[in-house]
């Protein structure tokens, strides 16, 4: 298997499994609620495994970078696999949800290190948001399976089986990790102060971008589901079955998104994205039965699908190899705090009060895109040189 397609195959494979682990879980509460008998702690199985993957995904993305993408990758697959089984064979709470913590750390170790071993296969701009877009649409797909499949394994075989599906997959990914070449290991640099890194244009429009993507769309989720079932008097079954077009139509997108950048530009897909999240939060406001709701949805998948690994790709374009899994952890920790905050905001608002700022901030970072503008594509990386942080422009 070529270098390009093994350290694809692999970080899809993480991804997909680190969206899998989070949906399949969410299905299996209740029966681990009844069957521990721990019913007032059983959301810690979800909170805490969310909270440790998040403090934890900057750190672990800057080790990564210490120790080489592939070996702090291949450690956390082990780390991870090793946790599902201890989760699946735990006897009471207390044990679950520190084997759960323990996974966190496993995950925010495997995300960036995937994430920086792609970067790694893919010098070139545009093959590599190609790559970011098929490695995007992993994660879209087990966000579509990962609930009806948890469901069904949980009915078959129990809660557990939601912990030991994690297994065959890991070791997949481990399986094709180990066929890519390991870099050598990087060599130490004088310290320099991140600070320089992080506000680099394409660093601060990215992180920027992220937390407005996961602000928008989860908070949509959140405040839309809460409207159909207390206000429109819907089950939570049909409230559900609203969201299925738009998770579906994310995919599509997903592997759209690298034609259309390398077409567009990385800002010009970025402002088709969030125009598309825009016009679904204003149709949004139109109300009218269940179904016009999951129409009015569709832009909202479509317009995420392309902002969600075009503003990845910025990111890594924005920083030098040597500093891609920092990268990496820093957009994903601003992501999950944008997915913690939307419903602490937006839960005391009225529903079009909520839409209307969940297009506010959307929009926002095509402020911030209109100072990117002489650098559309990201191209622009920080080189590390000395103790210095200078700017350079990458080829391709």
């Amino acid at each position: 298997m070529p270098l390009r397609r093994s350290a694809t195959t692999a970080a899809a494979l993480s991804l997909f499994l680190i969206t899998l682990n989070a949906s399949t879980v969410t299905t299996a509460l209740p029966m681990i609620g009844r069957d521990l008998n721990a019913h007032a702690g059983v959301a810690w199985v979800l909170t805490g495994y969310s909270l440790v993957f998040a403090v934890v995904l900057l750190p672990a993305g800057a080790w990564a970078d210490r120790i080489g993408a592939r070996r702090a990758f291949v450690a956390g697959l082990g780390l991870f696999a090793a946790t599902s089984a201890g989760c699946a064979l735990a006897t009471n709470l207390t044990v679950l949800l520190a084997a759960r913590a323990i996974q966190g750390v496993a995950a925010a170790v495997i995300l960036p290190s995937g994430l920086s071993m792609l970067n790694a296969a893919y010098p070139e701009p545009s093959e590599r948001g190609k790559a970011v877009g098929r490695w995007s649409a992993a994660g879209a797909i087990a966000l579509v399976v990962g609930s009806p499949l948890g469901g069904a394994v949980t009915s078959a075989i129990g809660w557990q089986g939601t912990f030991w599906i994690n297994v065959p997959p890991t070791l997949l990914a481990l399986a094709v990790a180990l066929r890519v070449p390991a870099a050598p290991r990087p060599q130490p640099v004088r310290r320099t102060s991140y600070r320089e890194l992080v506000t680099a244009p394409a660093v601060v429009l990215s992180s920027a971008t992220g937390f407005a993507l996961n602000f928008a769309t989860y908070g949509t989720i959140f405040v839309v589901t809460l409207f159909l079932q207390q206000d429109r008097g819907q089950s939570a079954w049909v409230s559900g079955l609203v969201f299925i077009p738009m998770t579906l139509l994310i995919i599509p997108a997903n592997l759209l998104t690298g034609r259309l950048a390398a077409r567009l530009g990385i800002r010009r897909t970025l402002l088709l994205g969030q125009g598309l999240m825009a016009a679904g939060l204003a149709g949004l406001l139109i109300g009218g039965p269940v179904w016009a709701f999951a129409l009015w949805l569709l832009p909202l998948g479509l317009g995420g699908g392309l902002i969600a690994p075009t503003t990845t790709t910025l990111m890594l374009n924005g920083l030098p190899p040597t500093h891609s899994g920092f990268g990496a952890g820093l957009l994903n920790a601003i992501r999950q705090f944008g997915s913690a905050a939307a419903p602490a905001v937006l839960a005391p608002l009225g529903f079009r009060v909520c839409m209307v700022l969940s297009a506010a901030v959307i929009l926002a970072p095509a402020v911030l895109g209109r100072a990117h503008a002489k650098d559309p594509d990201g191209c622009a990386a920080v080189r590390v040189s000395g103790g210095a942080v200078t700017s350079r422009r990458r080829g391709g």
